[in-house]
């Protein structure tokens, strides 16, 4: 009987030692268990992104122009008796530059004006005697109408005259002659050019994005080759639209310099501004951008964990983006390990940058 009291107890202790060994094997399975779906926290560097004052400039290439140009030429087929300007001389306005030949208008007008003189004597004549009614009314409204005929015709002929004397419509420098004295010219070809002094202009192109941008009185500033200080321009007027094959528009502004030390023709780098004043902006690094289909994301650290963000991106460069839309300042924002991130995988900040 003893026996059997023995045996039962020793069973009962077996079960006990079974039981426990069951629970710290499911116990452990569990920790294992628990271990393989919780990924450890990826090390990530970061930066705080933060409004700044934006202050950017696009450099476009331009060209210094005369703020007036013309190429001088003849109105008439004449014979060019004389060349009255030294090559590369200041001519003022109204300044005579060639005379054509003029000989036979003279003479012209010499015969035209005694006929103008005798018609004149016939018609006041036949005005006095009309008062008398010794003539009809008829026979002196035909001596008026002469005169007068002659007189358009004088008119005409000094009009004609005056065109041999080719003259400068504004002070400037002048050019290089293209004819001598002896030379046939005729109607549309080029005698000289003629180049407003004292008032240059620098004319570049920018992309119609820039449109609200370019007004008039913006200061923009630039240099040259001879001068690589920066100078300033006031911009003072633009083309009329948009060109159809670049998307540029034309800008114009004007500077004041000495002509000797800027010559036009001259190759300029300009400085536009490509920002408005006191504008403010978001920049991140460009290895923080991930491309996609539909643009650019960034993964940003929010409690703990990778968040993907599509931002808008405005411009960037090799080391900067603007960004316009999708991060706010104060946020958290990738910039190492995000080929291995995933949208909500734990992260560990290492360092901000």
């Amino acid at each position: 009987m003893q026996t059997n009291k023995w045996n039962h107890f020793i069973a009962a202790i077996v079960v006990v030692a079974l039981s426990a060994a069951c629970s710290s094997k499911a116990s452990d399975s569990r920790k294992v268990e628990d271990k393989t779906t919780i990924p450890p926290a990826l090390p990530v560097d970061v930066i705080i992104a933060s409004e700044i004052t934006l202050d950017q400039t696009e450099i476009v290439a331009g060209s210094i122009v005369p703020n007036r140009t013309v190429d001088i030429m003849s109105e008439l087929s004449r014979k060019v008796s004389y060349v009255a300007f030294k090559d590369g001389s200041y001519v003022s306005q109204g300044q005579l530059l060639y005379k054509l030949d003029d000989s036979d208008i003279r003479a012209k007008l010499r015969q035209l004006q005694a006929d103008l003189n005798l018609a004149q004597i016939i018609e006041r004549r036949l005005y006095e005697l009309l008062k008398t009614e010794t003539v009809r009314q008829e026979e002196y409204d035909i001596a008026l109408a002469k005169v007068q005929s002659l007189q358009a015709a004088e008119e005409i002929l000094r009009v004609e005259l005056a065109k041999t004397s080719v003259r400068a419509p504004f002070s400037g420098v002048i050019g290089i002659s293209k004819v001598f004295a002896g030379s046939l010219v005729s109607p549309g070809l080029p005698l000289v050019n003629l180049q407003e002094s004292g008032t240059l202009k620098i004319q570049f192109n920018v992309s119609e994005k820039y449109l609200p941008l370019i007004n008039s009185g913006n200061k923009i500033s630039f240099t040259t080759e001879q001068n690589k200080e920066q100078d300033l321009a006031t911009v003072v007027s633009t083309e009329a639209g948009v060109d159809l094959q670049s998307r540029n528009i034309t800008v114009q502004a004007i500077i004041n310099k000495p002509l000797g030390k800027l010559k036009a023709g001259m190759s300029a780098k300009v400085f536009f501004k490509t920002t408005k004043d006191n504008e403010k902006g978001i920049f991140v690094p460009t290895e923080a951008l991930l491309p996609g289909a539909s643009g650019y994301s960034v993964f940003l650290v929010k409690n703990g964990v990778a968040k993907i963000t599509e931002v808008a991106v405005v411009n960037r460069n090799e080391k900067a983006a603007r960004i316009s839309t999708g991060i706010a300042s104060g946020d958290t924002v990738m910039i190492s390990n995000m080929l291995r991130a995933g949208d909500g995988m734990p992260v560990s900040v290492v360092s901000i940058k």
